[in-house]
């Protein structure tokens, strides 16, 4: 499951990657906007996600269960509702632009730079949002490798209309920032009526309006999964703003280059994403049918898989950070700050996997307040303060608060794991961990 829901990931966050690098054609400000765009962004899709991810446990194991009248209600019930509330956000985000930004430390020649980029947006995020729904209930369901070639078509439209629409070119007008973002929404477009189509052909879809009780009773259901998966995934976001703000204090240059190397770091995590989004509707699916030993089995995986790829994209970052982050821009100060968050930051990447595998394990689980405890520990008792403490220093001590705090996210993951592993007495805890890493490692030198 995780190799081809990491490929489709690898295609929507080439969505940012693409944009940051023609963005960047356009000059320092240009760049500036995306980056302060960016962190709105972040923070509605992590929402999205956040409800993305309650709906997918709760189909996961009704699937898991055999109970295919009850996916197919759900499946309607959650589209229903998701798509009215992203209405509503919408409409609140595009009110607001000025104001926020401003708080945040936007410029002033910024700003309108910031609106024709998040306005496009704002106005196309109802079919993200119901296109990552109709997403998650195919993961949940079994059906993976569909979605995910759909979401690497609409990566190769929107490099394409991108390429087109900033710098109008193939007979289009020259859009600039905005043309980046109408590119995106076009292709979200093509994500929501692949995905519509593909529920409808998999009989997921019945275009039938539930009982009312049944309505009640599943978007109670949906929305105690859901608000702490929604808060967790908003957190985030949220630091993201936090720390978006502390770098404006120190420069421009120093958001340009934070929102450049998000989006790096992003699409070369994409191995430990994909793996994090395949655990939890894997587990969902296996606690429903009662398979509680293939459950040890994808916990052990998650943990080895963060390990083993964590060093190995910090082992690349550290050989190519430089020359890729001139690709972005020709700023010397961005490309030096760029390549020192790298240079800091990617020590910690094996905790900071382990901190995401842990919690969508406890998502697949059900035990979405425990992921939310360790997102929470996360943000507000470790990234917050260190950044705040380290920003004394400058923008490497804020990259160095950021590092610090994902190691230690790592290890209050890892225990609050190993509680609950004690609480169901899971025969996990009779084999050390580092014996077990000790094991691959003698095997991988006997072959």
């Amino acid at each position: 499951m995780s190799v081809p829901i990491a490929l489709g990931m690898l295609s929507t966050f080439l969505f940012q990657v693409v944009d940051t690098y023609f963005v960047g054609q356009l000059g320092g400000d240009a760049l500036t906007a995306l980056s302060f765009a960016s962190t709105l962004y972040f923070l509605l899709v992590g929402l999205f996600i956040g409800l993305a991810v309650g709906v997918s446990i709760l189909i996961g194991r009704a699937a898991g269960a055999g109970e295919g009248k009850q996916v197919k209600q759900i499946t309607f019930i959650a589209l229903g509702v998701s798509l009215l509330f992203t209405e509503v956000l919408a409409i609140l985000g595009i009110s607001s632009l000025s104001a926020l930004f401003s708080v945040m430390g936007a410029e002033a020649n910024v700003l309108p730079l910031i609106q024709n980029y998040l306005r496009p947006l704002l106005y196309g995020m109802p079919l993200l949002t119901l296109g990552l729904i109709a997403g998650g209930i195919l993961r949940a369901t079994g059906r993976v490798l569909q979605p995910e070639l759909l979401m690497v078509l609409a990566g190769v439209i929107n490099l394409v209309l991108d390429y087109g629409l900033i710098f109008g070119k193939w007979g289009f007008p020259s859009l600039g920032i905005k043309g980046a973002a109408l590119a995106t929404v076009f292709s979200w477009m093509v994500v929501f009526l692949g995905m519509m189509g593909l529920l409808l052909k998999e009989g997921l879809l019945h275009i039938r309006f539930p009982p009312w009780p049944q309505w009640r009773k599943i978007i109670g259901q949906i929305a105690s999964l859901s608000i702490p998966t929604v808060v967790s995934q908003m957190i985030g976001p949220l630091t993201l703003i936090y720390l978006t703000f502390l770098l404006a204090r120190e420069s421009a240059e120093a958001v340009a280059a934070f929102g450049v190397a998000g989006r790096i770091e992003t699409l070369l995590m994409i191995g430990i994403l994909g793996v994090s989004t395949a655990l939890t509707p894997f587990i969902a699916q296996n606690v429903g049918a009662r398979r509680r030993e293939r459950v040890e089995q994808a916990i052990v995986f998650g943990g080895k898989a963060s390990t083993y790829l964590g060093i190995a994209v910090a082992a690349i970052l550290f050989v190519t950070i430089r020359p890729m982050a001139t690709l972005f821009s020709e700023n010397p100060t961005i490309v030096k700050q760029t390549s020192q968050y790298f240079y800091i930051v990617s020590l910690s990447y094996c905790l900071y996997g382990l901190y995401l595998v842990t919690a969508a394990i406890f998502n697949g689980l059900a035990l979405t307040m425990e992921a939310l405890r360790i997102s929470f520990a996360k943000s507000f008792f470790f990234t917050i303060p260190l950044t705040w403490i380290a920003s004394y220093w400058g923008v490497v001590g804020i990259f160095a608060g950021v590092s610090f705090s994902n190691l230690l996210a790592g290890v209050f993951a890892a225990w609050r794991m190993r509680k609950e592993l004690d609480r169901v007495d899971s025969q996990l805890l009779n084999e050390p961990v580092l014996h077990t890493y000790w094991k691959d490692f003698k095997s991988l030198l006997n072959n």
